[in-house]
């Protein structure tokens, strides 16, 4: 049989529940820069927000994933310094020199916590390599022989270059057609999270700084 393992450089991340690719937390690092950079202008002391939301940008921009513009940031150190930049900005929030009012304080403790758990559950790769390693699937070997049920093993001649260019043809297109799989399976279930974690924090940034409606007056 076959030895079929998991490929050097497979995604490391957490190993039980639900989880979501890189891109996704680059997604939300967007997402979260854009929103505070944004609210920031309806905030009491907004300047926490916009050095945040530059921040979560840069870093975002900066890592070695699919958005990554310069992608000088190894994917588990991203993951490392994004939450620590979180937690960060949460201790400062409460700094009475840069401490915003408070729909500033909702507004970056829905991001805070937003980020670290997400954080948790994204899967990350060692490198470059390790990224195109998770994203293609189980690495099978190519110079494995298959032995028929009856136990008489195929007949092909010793050191015959063809034979081994077909092993390594089939076997290569079925690693391309498990990963497609993979990807196909997987990708709408991370979107719908994604778009439903940033609709929330929209619909919670609406209500904080959207009109206040006045108490009506009982009846007099």
């Amino acid at each position: 049989m076959p030895d079929v393992g998991a490929g050097r450089g497979a995604p490391d991340g957490p190993t039980t529940g639900w989880r979501i690719p890189f891109w996704a937390l680059q997604v939300l690092e967007l997402g979260v820069a854009f929103l505070l950079v944004t609210q920031s202008v309806h905030v009491g002391r907004g300047g926490l927000l916009v050095a945040a939301g530059v921040l979560f940008g840069l870093e975002a921009l900066t890592a070695d994933g699919p958005l990554g513009v310069v992608r000088v940031v190894p994917q588990r150190l991203h993951v490392l310094l994004v939450a620590g930049t979180a937690l960060l900005l949460g201790a400062l929030a409460f700094v009475p020199s840069l401490r915003p009012d408070v729909e500033g304080l909702l507004v970056i403790g829905a991001a805070v916590v937003a980020v670290v758990f997400l954080a948790t559950r994204t899967v990350t790769a060692s490198g470059r390599r390790g990224r195109r390693a998770g994203r293609q699937g189980p690495v099978i070997d190519a110079t494995a022989t298959v032995v028929p049920p009856d136990g008489t093993a195929p007949s092909e001649p010793a050191g015959d270059p063809d034979s081994a260019l077909r092993r390594a043809g089939r076997t290569t297109g079925a690693a391309a057609a498990a990963g497609r799989r993979a990807v196909e399976e997987h990708r709408p279930q991370v979107e719908d999270q994604v778009k439903r974690t940033l609709r929330e924090a929209g619909r919670l940034a609406g209500r904080l700084t959207g009109p206040k409606t006045p108490p009506r007056d009982g009846p007099g």
